[in-house]
């Protein structure tokens, strides 16, 4: 039970080397537009993006992956890395969840872990195998990634709104709430025969950002 928390805190850990930080996921443009300018509309902005987007999308996948890879299923491995990539909606995205999986794969790979066969794997399904291998319940697993996610998202708003450290972790305390819910449903939706969402305002500021002339993020 201690050394499975460990490997959770270590993959949830934002020194993980896939290069996370690199990315804020469109919100350096929804900042540059103002859309995002004050803590509130940060928590707003990051709370939508996680309950409306990850919730429906990565944490049902990150769900199945993690079944896969218990009984070895590479096959399904496989069809869940084609089914996020062709779900992400800007090349920016994709790009990320491509070179953010290559990154995961690579350690596993060090660490002799199952990291399936594939080339071109989803950070999502790396993540399973990686939690998988290291014994970690699933819901913990959803928890941690869930977590990950949202502190690396504050961290983009900490850096670029930018919001006091303060406020940065009352926004992280309250977005905390959510993920329980979160987590919850995107079982749910796992069961069901198809999953995930579009967010197109997302998309369209992902795609505008894409061609922004000064930049800090990758997405």
């Amino acid at each position: 039970m201690i050394t499975s928390l460990l490997r959770l805190l270590q993959l949830c850990s934002q020194t993980l080397p896939v290069g996370a930080y690199a990315y804020s996921q469109a919100q350096e443009y929804a900042i540059a537009t103002d859309v995002v300018n004050d803590a509130a509309s940060a928590e707003l902005w990051i709370m939508g993006v996680f309950t409306d987007g990850l919730g429906r999308l990565d944490l049902p996948a990150l769900a199945l992956a993690y079944r896969a890879v218990e009984n070895k299923n590479w096959t399904a491995l496989d069809d869940l890395n084609e089914y996020l990539q062709a779900s992400r909606e800007t090349r920016e995205l994709l790009l990320e969840d491509i070179e953010m999986g290559r990154s995961m794969q690579r350690l596993l790979k060090s660490l002799q872990l199952d990291n399936g066969v594939t080339s071109r794997p989803s950070f999502v399904t790396q993540f399973a195998c990686a939690g998988v291998c290291c014994s970690i319940d699933l819901q913990d697993l959803m928890t941690g990634f869930s977590y990950s996610w949202l502190e690396n998202q504050v961290m983009v708003a900490s850096k670029s709104v930018p919001i006091g450290q303060s406020e940065s972790q009352k926004i992280l305390y309250k977005l905390g709430d959510s993920v329980p819910v979160t987590v919850a449903k995107a079982l749910e939706l796992a069961e069901e025969p198809d999953f995930g969402t579009s967010l197109h305002g997302l998309a369209i500021l992902s795609a505008r950002h894409e061609v922004m002339e000064a930049r800090l993020y990758r997405s």
